[in-house]
């Protein structure tokens, strides 16, 4: 069992879930139902965090130890997996902090910077200490969107040529879910991003207020063109249509599974294995888990939430600009506060 750190006491890393949910949607509910990580340790700065946390999930976990800053905890845990769960303007800097004390794997929510100039120095700082960091992009884990994506790159509907995605929000902290499901089926390898925006609430001194999608054009190096609708769209449906030479696929968290052959008739995906339900996060850290055992990285990990985060700037930049900007962008500096 890999010893897992959790940093950051809100919604998604505890919040969202209920101990008694076998498919809890946060990080802790992951872990309790997996049988490859155990929770060794928690952090949050607010002490009524902590305490909340041992009330709910207390009697579940308990061998866990609680510390009041992540400092404490790293200092005094060997965490072979930590989990980066506080809001996205301090991601810089605690994920910094994680790395050097050398775990095995970071899990880190999304955002994962505030710039790309941040994103660049903490891939560097990980790699230089061979540690992987994934991004917590967690709609990609439904068992089911797995499935048909391991259908989708067998040529299920024969060659991927359009993908279309379905989700509002901000570029960074919410879209990024429907910006992640496109490349799942598109390749992660953007060329170009074209996109239109609207808003942006307040930000803090040094920042830039992060924007919401209202469009959003990519083209792969694959050949494949990737629409994201936002917020023109159904926000907050969470999938995407898949369109192949061969026929199309449906494939979203929140969404039961379709395929259709070039005909339209509707195929039965049944004759192809249905996976059984589980939480995203538990499926997350059993592939952590499964490269640590010496597999393969993890989804949404390196060169894959690298490319999320290319375009979702590359988005905000080409709604600012109103020209096509092509990755990997050259301004690399802008600061969105992005607080996802």
């Amino acid at each position: 069992m890999y010893k897992v750190g959790v940093i950051g006491l809100g919604s998604i890393a505890e919040g969202y879930g209920k101990p008694e949910d076998p498919n809890s949607y946060c990080h802790v509910g992951g872990i309790l139902s997996s049988d490859r990580v155990v929770l060794a340790a928690v952090a949050d700065l607010q002490q009524d965090r902590l305490d909340n946390f041992r009330a709910k999930w207390g009697a579940h976990f308990p061998d866990t130890n609680y510390y009041p800053s992540h400092h404490a905890m790293l200092a005094a845990e060997a965490l072979d997996i930590v989990a980066v769960c506080v809001r996205g303007p301090a991601h810089f800097e605690v994920t910094g902090d994680a790395i050097q004390a050398s775990p095995r794997a970071i899990f880190l929510e999304k955002p994962p910077s505030m710039s790309l100039a941040e994103m660049d120095a903490m891939v560097a700082a990980a790699r230089g200490r061979n540690i992987p960091i994934t991004v917590s992009y967690s709609r990609h884990w439904s068992p089911h969107v797995l499935r048909l994506e391991e259908l989708v790159k067998d040529g299920l509907i024969g060659e991927v040529r359009t993908v279309v995605g379905y989700v509002g929000g901000a570029f960074l902290s919410f879209a990024s879910h429907g910006t992640d499901l496109i490349c799942q089926f598109a390749g992660y390898c953007p060329k170009t991003v074209f996109a239109h925006g609207r808003g942006g609430g307040e930000a803090p001194d040094g920042y830039e207020p992060e924007p919401s999608v209202s469009g959003m054009l990519i083209e792969f190096e694959t050949g494949v063109t990737g629409i994201h609708v936002g917020a023109r769209g159904q926000a907050g449906a969470f999938y995407v249509d898949v369109s192949g030479s061969e026929g199309q696929v449906r494939a979203g968290m929140y969404t039961p599974p379709y395929a259709a052959d070039k005909d339209g008739k509707e195929m039965d995906l049944s004759a192809h294995g249905t996976p059984a339900n589980a939480s995203v996060f538990t499926v997350a850290y059993r592939q952590i888990a499964d490269h640590l055992d010496g597999g393969p990285l993890p989804a949404c990990t390196s060169d894959d939430f690298i490319a999320v985060n290319e375009i979702g700037f590359a988005g905000i930049e080409s709604m600012h600009s109103g020209q096509a900007v092509a990755i990997p962008n050259t301004h690399r500096t802008r600061r969105i506060f992005a607080n996802g």
